[in-house]
């Protein structure tokens, strides 16, 4: 056979080759890099909303942020669109990225420099020195201004709210902006109008979902009042012509910009972004309204908040939550063991943003002493437990009932059972349960083999009571089953007492 007939068939299989070679390269020099690992923390992501994504400097694929995300020297920080993401450095420096923008982080000791790729940031500047890089434009800002640096297919511009800022082009200074200024590609705007309210970057946090905006500004001549949802105003929402310089409307959940504009569109204000976040109350799901049961350990559960970073889970014996212990908690579950008595309990989300809080329904619970039953004959008094199920051919070893056992820094639980030897090759089937005051919550169930199976999924355990069934998927009357509960030491102690309006 003439091999050379297949010369071009054997040059797409060798490029084939070379592309998935390299491809496994990258991947695995990405495996092996470090990320933000043995670095200093230098700041944290304050907010986030939507898609935010950061690339450390030794990889090459982006990791989604999320509030809370910390950030190191070096980082690329980016938003898609209708995103936000607000930094909040250590030195105090805040950074707040417009949807569509990047910005990498070059932070030294005393020195900061944030280079504007694309889109817009609002900086106000700490404690350190801060510059921002545009292309060829340089910005030095003295120490606590605010300003905002936008890049696009128009150039640089700049305007500055506090402060001032020194810009340069190739190292050579062209001009020092002061407060209220703005240029573009270098040349002074000047502003026929100054803008009220709303305040740049301005969030309305509505508990419905539309909020109302007040528009305020001074001075100039008749204009337009634009409002869009790009900041190129490419598209427009509405184009009002305004004689008085007041105006309101209703907005639903989004990102918005607005300026005013001559008639003849030759006179336009700066432009300021406002952004409007329904914030609804938390949702409570258990205790249920009215609860009542016997087991002292609680288990508080409620619905994702969508802007949230925290939680602060507040019990009261009032009503009115005049003395109440609060805990501060960041995921959407809790267990607290609680004396004998009647409660009240209510949700407070928050974030790291001013004006976001917001409280749940108060719910009331009760926790009475259990009724026991006791079997008196003439030789002794005893108390009746239910017992475990056992069979010859099968029976649960650990836990068994009543065993208390401590998850304190463990990342597992081994549960383990008995059969006998013409069991051996059984299939059993193992549940396990959370025991509610109203029932059992099966939360897990699994077929296997063997005698023994490793429980690695904690965040399904809580503190509290559980029950775990096997039985024989052939036979179900083959079957064994124990209660047990788990403890955490950190988790017992009874929570620090505050008053109602007491913030940690």
């Amino acid at each position: 056979m003439d091999w050379r007939i297949y010369k071009r068939e054997w040059q797409v299989g060798m490029g084939c080759f070379i592309v998935l070679f390299f491809s496994l390269y990258l991947l695995y020099f990405e495996s092996k890099s470090n990320g933000g690992v043995g670095k200093e923390i230098m700041g944290t992501v304050s907010f986030r909303y939507k898609t935010a994504q950061r690339k450390f400097p030794d990889r090459m694929l982006w990791e989604d942020l999320e509030q809370g995300m910390s950030v190191y020297d070096r980082d690329s920080i980016r938003t898609d669109e209708a995103s936000e993401a607000v930094v909040f450095l250590k030195s105090g420096t805040r950074i707040e990225l417009d949807p569509q923008s990047m910005v990498v982080l070059q932070l030294k000791e005393n020195k900061e420099n944030l280079d504007l790729s694309e889109g817009n940031i609002l900086v106000e500047s700490g404690k350190k020195v801060l510059s921002v890089i545009a292309g060829t434009v340089g910005l030095e800002a003295e120490l606590g201004s605010k300003f905002q640096v936008t890049k696009n297919e128009n150039g640089t511009r700049v305007d500055v709210e506090r402060g001032q800022v020194e810009w340069s082009e190739n190292g050579t200074v062209k001009q020092t902006l002061g407060e209220k200024e703005s240029s573009l590609n270098g040349n002074k705007l000047n502003q026929n109008w100054s803008l009220v309210h709303p305040e740049d970057s301005h969030r309305y946090f509505p508990a419905e979902l539309e909020q109302t905006v007040e528009f305020r500004w001074e001075g100039g001549e008749e204009g337009i009042l634009e409002i869009s949802p790009r900041r190129d105003f490419s598209v427009y929402i509405s184009k009002r012509p305004s004689k008085e310089p007041y105006y309101k409307q209703k907005f639903p959940e989004g990102i918005y910009y607005w300026r005013i504009n001559s008639k003849d569109g030759k006179k336009i204000s700066e432009v300021r972004k406002f952004r409007v976040l329904p914030n609804f109350p938390v949702e409570l799901h258990y205790p249920k309204k009215d609860l009542s049961q016997e087991d002292r350990t609680v288990a508080f559960s409620w619905a994702k908040q969508k802007i949230a970073s925290g939680y602060k889970l507040q019990i009261s014996t009032d009503p009115n939550f005049g003395a109440l212990s609060e805990t501060q908690v960041f995921r959407t579950n809790f267990s607290l063991t609680l004396d004998p008595g009647t409660y009240y309990w209510r949700i407070q989300s928050y974030t790291n943003l001013p004006g976001t809080e917001t409280f749940s329904e108060a719910r009331k619970f009760s926790i009475s002493l259990p009724v026991i039953q006791i079997a008196e004959t003439k030789q002794e008094t005893a108390v009746v437990v239910p017992e475990t199920q056992q069979s010859s051919d099968l029976s649960v070893d650990f836990p068994k009932n009543g065993t208390l056992v401590d998850m304190t820094g463990k990342e597992s639980i081994s549960f383990r059972w008995k059969f006998s030897a013409k069991q051996k090759q059984s299939e059993w089937k193992f549940r396990l349960f959370y025991k509610r005051g109203s029932g059992d919550e099966l939360i897990y169930e699994k077929k296997t083999k063997g005698d023994r199976l490793v429980f690695k999924d904690l965040e399904k355990l809580d503190v509290g009571t559980f029950r775990w069934t096997i039985e024989s998927d052939a036979d179900p009357s083959l079957r064994s089953e124990a209660d047990f509960k788990i403890l955490l030491r950190e988790e017992l102690e009874a929570p620090e007492t505050k008053s109602s309006g007491a913030r940690p």
